[in-house]
């Protein structure tokens, strides 16, 4: 599982922390706002009831008052005595007009009809009857009269003659108004609301339109025209309402419930601006946040980070990456520390490298005045063979070559340490055919006494012809060579060298069946003075081999390595990157067999 960076966590940890606040606060906010607005729906529905529960007291009182005025007209009483409907009929008119009533209703005492009239026509005198003896019968003043879907609200008053004991009933006087769209108009300009008036589970008048109207009288059929709502959310259509309901007359056979609708088109509007806002300063506060965070963090967690890259540093090997102690007290304590701790580490370093050099050159010295004090012991030797060759009776060729050979081992010796004291390349690239440096440089091993019984084989494929110091890569080949021929039995040895020519470089590898390189000094192979299982080895083979290669823009490896034998790869370029034009340097057929043998 991937560790995530510490500003990473501080970050995320910390945002995490702000969105949280902020959409609690924001949350809190929306929702304070939002009952607010609910409180304040809530009073206008109230005040809505409350004007049209006024107006409605008005309207009863005038009209109660009214019928009670009429009761005690003697012109009216007059007119009840003679107990003749069709003049009672005519002669109510005027009384009707008086009233600027809806309905006018003139019975006798035993509460037949005998005179009505009606603004809208439609109801007949049985229905009519009907009402009134439903009312007589319960003692109502005010009554809900309803039929054939016209709903009046009724006021009743008796009419009498006489006074005290010898009073004389003469009938019933009712006036009433029709309760329809015009009333449920008024009713809306006083509550500032839409307004629907309802009789079981008919909307009977309403400001709605009739689509609405529609969905409202279903929505009352399935809630139940009895029962009071208050303070309901309801979608007409696409028009939102708060509803609240109040009933109009409780007491009587079948319920009036009128209805205020409060919109909240501007409710919902304001809500969807808040929301935008909040959501918006939301965004914005966590932006901010983020942007501050981030360079607060940078500013927190870069002391850390220059002391991880320090410690990496260090670890790989760096000891001269320095860091400087900042931020918070803690943390450049840490880095003082750290700064102290890698400055004692490169000073030990230094130390040990020096030690380590010393104690190369000491190896180096030994061995070089181990080496040349042997060559000189043989030239003094051999020169004192030579000076008493004719009393020894010698033959001084013999004595002279050896003193030839031990010179030449000599300066093979010192041309070895001046070719690893050089900074730079020192090659003479020409073009050559590199199957040939490398069966030269077989030639050169095989003659060696020791080593003739050794067998070498070569394969090689593909074009052998490149541009490189061919004395020097002869070099490097005979120096595998002999450490792989050094490294087995000379009449058991099987060393093959595989020769493979790519588009732009050559792959050459030495594979022997020796018992391998040790797994101490694998790691350290091609340095300086570094030899191990041989008794006057030297250490600078394989270093002046890396050297000469590298030199040629290549590289030299172990790339295999057992009891059973060991394998060194060599790769260089076929012509090295500073010449203008290699392709133009290779040599071509006619000229190969022109290049000397050796």
């Amino acid at each position: 599982m991937t560790r995530l960076r510490l500003r990473t966590q501080l970050l995320i940890g910390t945002l995490l922390i702000i969105c949280a606040w902020t959409g609690a606060i924001l949350l809190i906010v929306r929702h304070t706002v939002r009952g607010g607005i609910a409180r304040n729906v809530q009073a206008g529905t109230e005040a809505s009831l409350r004007a049209f529960a006024n107006v409605q007291h008005q309207r009863e009182l005038e009209l109660s008052r009214m019928a009670a005025m009429l009761a005690e007209l003697p012109t009216l009483k007059a007119l009840m005595t003679s107990d003749d409907p069709l003049t009672i009929q005519d002669g109510s008119e005027p009384f009707w007009k008086l009233a600027g009533s809806d309905l006018l209703v003139l019975a006798g005492p035993s509460g037949r009809i005998l005179g009505f009239h009606v603004v809208r026509p439609g109801w007949s005198s049985r229905l009519i009857q009907e009402d009134l003896e439903r009312s007589l019968a319960r003692g109502e003043e005010a009554a809900w009269w309803y039929a054939d879907g016209q709903l009046y609200w009724v006021f009743l008053r008796p009419i009498s003659a006489g006074a005290g004991g010898e009073l004389k009933p003469l009938g019933v006087v009712a006036l009433g108004y029709q309760v329809d769209s015009s009333v449920a108009e008024q009713l809306s300009l006083v509550a500032g609301s839409q307004i629907a008036l309802a009789m079981r589970d008919k909307v009977i008048a309403s400001t709605l339109s009739s689509d609405d109207e529609d969905q409202l009288a279903s929505w009352i059929s399935k809630q139940g025209a009895s029962r009071d709502t208050f303070s309901q959310p309801l979608t007409l259509g696409s028009h939102p309402y708060e509803l609240a309901s109040v009933s109009l007359r409780k007491s009587a056979q079948a319920p009036v419930l009128c209805y205020v609708l409060m919109p909240l088109e501007r409710t919902n509007l304001f809500l969807q601006r808040l929301n935008r806002t909040i959501f918006v300063l939301g965004v914005s506060a966590v932006v901010f946040a983020a942007l501050l965070l981030s360079f607060v963090s940078r500013t927190i967690t870069r002391p850390l980070e220059d002391l991880v890259a320090g410690v990496r540093a260090l670890a790989s090997g760096d000891y001269g990456f320095a860091i400087t102690p900042r931020g918070s007290s803690e943390v450049a304590e840490l880095g003082t520390a750290f700064a102290k701790m890698r400055a004692d580490l490169l000073e030990s370093q230094r130390r040990r490298l020096a030690a380590e050099r010393t104690a190369a050159v000491g190896r180096a010295a030994g061995s070089l005045s181990h080496d040349l004090r042997h060559y000189l012991s043989t030239v003094v030797a051999n020169a004192e063979f030579l000076y008493e060759s004719e009393k020894l009776k010698l033959d001084r060729d013999e004595v002279y070559g050896e003193i030839q050979v031990a010179c030449s081992q000599m300066t093979d010796l010192l041309d070895s340490l001046r070719e690893l004291s050089r900074e730079g390349p020192a090659i003479s690239p020409a073009p050559g055919i590199l199957d040939d440096c490398v069966r030269r440089a077989i030639e050169s091993v095989l003659a060696r006494p020791e080593l003739r019984d050794s067998s070498i084989t070569v394969a090689a494929s593909g074009d052998m012809a490149g541009v490189f110091d061919a004395r020097k890569m002869q070099r490097v080949f005979f120096n595998l060579l002999l450490n792989a021929c050094e490294a087995c039995v000379p009449v058991e040895s099987q060393i093959r060298v595989d020769i493979q020519s790519l588009a732009d470089s050559f792959e050459v590898r030495i594979t022997d069946n020796g018992s391998g390189v040790p797994v101490s000094i694998r790691a350290s192979l091609f340095d300086p003075f570094v030899s191990a299982g041989k008794p006057n080895g030297t250490g600078m083979g394989l270093a002046i081999v890396n050297k000469i290669v590298e030199d040629h823009g290549g590289s030299v490896s172990l790339e295999a390595s057992s009891v059973s034998g060991s394998t060194f790869v060599v790769r260089i370029p076929r012509a090295l990157p500073q010449a203008s034009d290699p392709l133009t340097c290779l040599p071509t057929a006619a000229q190969r067999s022109s290049l000397p043998s050796d």
